[in-house]
């Protein structure tokens, strides 16, 4: 029986002009551009919906006493409710990633379009890097 990972399909190089990478690595860079511009939205939304409505005061009962004095120092707090945070946070985690791809795109597109006839040798790994599924 064989094995689905038997073969020297790691072992295969393709031949690829620096010219077509480039332009793989053009789309790609234009994909990461544009999921930064949509998280940016997402990010902007969140914002929003957090300046409207997240914040919570947590206050403790025996604060609203008058006599009483707290332990706490500070008093009452101003939260943001859990579920914007984390809203929040994975807008700016995805803008991060998504610009730092699209950075490293344009740096192989300066490198590569400079010798636009040059062969190139890409594996597997490499062809994905610069035309798979965005």
């Amino acid at each position: 029986m064989m094995h689905i990972g038997s073969g020297k399909r790691n072992e295969w190089q393709f031949p690829y002009t620096a010219a077509q990478v480039a332009e793989g690595a053009r789309l790609q860079r234009e994909f990461r551009r544009s999921r930064v511009a949509w998280w940016a939205d997402e990010k902007a939304k969140v914002l929003a919906e957090i300046r409207e409505s997240g914040l919570e005061i947590n206050e403790s009962i025996a604060a609203t006493i008058s006599n009483y004095t707290s332990q706490q120092p500070g008093g009452p707090q101003v939260m943001i409710r859990p579920e914007l945070q984390r809203k929040l946070a994975e807008c700016h985690a995805k803008i991060q990633s998504h610009q730092q791809a699209a950075d490293e795109y344009a740096g192989w597109i300066d490198v590569l379009k400079d010798r636009p006839s040059m062969s190139l040798q890409l594996t597997h790994m490499d062809w994905l890097y610069f035309f798979g599924k965005r």
